[in-house]
């Protein structure tokens, strides 16, 4: 079965695209077989990661970005990061109702995913999701996510290049923001610049690079006003740019390694979890449950105890 799911996802069949990311995230049955066949044919897409403050404007460079990259004739996969309703743990779609994926079209597709309060887990169902459309043919794949918080930057670690948006405003925080920003951003898109504040804001972030930016790859500060399109392409000539330092100093396989190495460290995780959580331990837990709070062994000792056992 996986095989035929295989030679349909080549020929970018929408609705085996689909099923299969279901596939995986709802790990079905099959889906470890599903994710090992697809394997060997992963790492040739491109992937991009898009984060940044709420508001700055991610879903607009992203679909504007899409629009240019299919103009080249270049097929390219969007894996939208939505927050979770508090309510009932669904995705909160917002303006996201404007991306539709239109299945004549076999040179797009666009999957939201819904955060439902995960950390790791979300990371790594992207990354998943990214070898999907990989195994695919997609030439590229954006990762958009909703902000700049640990969920998003664990997903990032997916992308070979990263796009920090900002806008005027965020002039003001960009010291605070500076440490995980400068770390993460390949490129910094300074969007919706026509306001007021996106010249002090460039200085001010030229200055932040100069301290932080190795030799060989200064990161670009592009100005974009994406509703209008404006600064669109210089954004795609400068992530064009990084696919080629990174691809000429071998730095993206590195990524691919880092990447394959987390992969690896998730699963052994989960499946020792799965291992681990018997009935005999739950029961040895609620055991001591039935303790008044300060007469029972500590959570480290009943760590240790538990693994020991």
């Amino acid at each position: 079965m996986p095989k035929d799911i295989l030679n349909n996802l080549k020929l970018k069949d929408s609705r085996t695209i689909s099923r299969s990311i279901s596939m995986v995230e709802n790990k079905e049955d099959g889906y470890l077989d599903l994710l090992s066949t697809i394997f060997p044919h992963t790492g040739n897409a491109y992937r991009i990661g898009i984060t940044g403050p709420p508001g700055s404007g991610k879903s607009t460079i992203t679909d504007q970005l899409v629009k240019l990259i299919l103009e080249k004739k270049i097929s390219v996969a969007v894996i939208a990061i939505d927050p979770s309703s508090p309510f009932n743990g669904g995705a909160i779609l917002g303006d996201r109702v404007r991306f539709v994926n239109d299945f004549k079209n076999i040179n797009t597709f666009f999957r939201s995913m819904s955060t439902r309060g995960s950390q790791g887990g979300l990371a790594n169902s992207a990354k998943l999701v990214a070898d999907i459309f990989d195994a695919s043919g997609f030439d590229i794949i954006i990762f958009e996510t909703v902000g700049v918080g640990q969920v998003e930057i664990d997903v990032i670690e997916a992308a070979d290049s990263v796009i920090v948006t900002l806008v005027p405003e965020s002039g003001d925080d960009i010291q605070m923001m500076k440490g995980g920003l400068m770390e993460i951003a390949d490129l910094f898109a300074i969007n919706k610049s026509d306001r007021q504040g996106a010249d002090r804001l460039y200085t001010s972030l030229n200055k932040a690079l100069e301290l932080n930016n190795n030799e060989f790859w200064r990161t670009p500060i592009v100005k974009t006003v994406a509703t209008r399109g404006d600064g669109i392409q210089l954004l795609y000539d400068q992530i064009v740019n990084h696919k080629e330092y990174i691809s000429n100093s071998n730095k993206r396989f590195e990524k691919l390694d880092k990447r394959y190495i987390k992969t690896i460290k998730f699963y052994v995780s989960d499946i020792l979890t799965d291992k681990f959580w018997t009935e005999e331990i739950d029961s040895r837990l609620n055991k001591e449950l039935k303790q008044d709070y300060n007469k029972r062994i500590s959570p480290f000792e009943m760590a240790n105890f538990l693994i020991k056992k």
